[in-house]
């Protein structure tokens, strides 16, 4: 009974996960699926719910993805180098001033 159990909630579990894995192929809408959703249209007038609108507007979304992508990635990049050239300047100003100390301490 116990073991019954233990291996219906293990596959209670497991289901998810393996549905979860195939959704984004299930949703993703390509040319090769439009392509075949147009020609089951044609010969069998029944077709999936990918089409060239849908297509085009996945695509469009993916392009602006990438873009948006891009930009944060190259913000961060400049944020990085100016953080570090802050950094070098505050070194070099720190350094000076204990140059400045010791000289006046001789």
């Amino acid at each position: 009974m116990k073991h019954t159990f233990l291996l219906a909630a293990s596959l209670a579990l497991a289901c998810p996960l393996a549905l979860a894995d195939l959704k984004p192929d299930i949703i993703e809408c390509d040319g090769k699926k439009a392509v075949r959703n147009a020609a089951m249209e044609a010969s069998v007038g029944v077709s999936g719910n990918c089409d060239a609108k849908k297509m085009a507007d996945n695509a469009k979304d993916n392009a602006a993805d990438k873009v948006g992508d891009r930009v944060d990635n190259t913000k961060d990049h400049i944020d990085h180098k100016v953080d570090n050239a802050k950094d070098t300047a505050d070194n070099l100003h720190d350094h000076d001033e204990h140059r400045l100390h010791e000289n006046k301490r001789d």
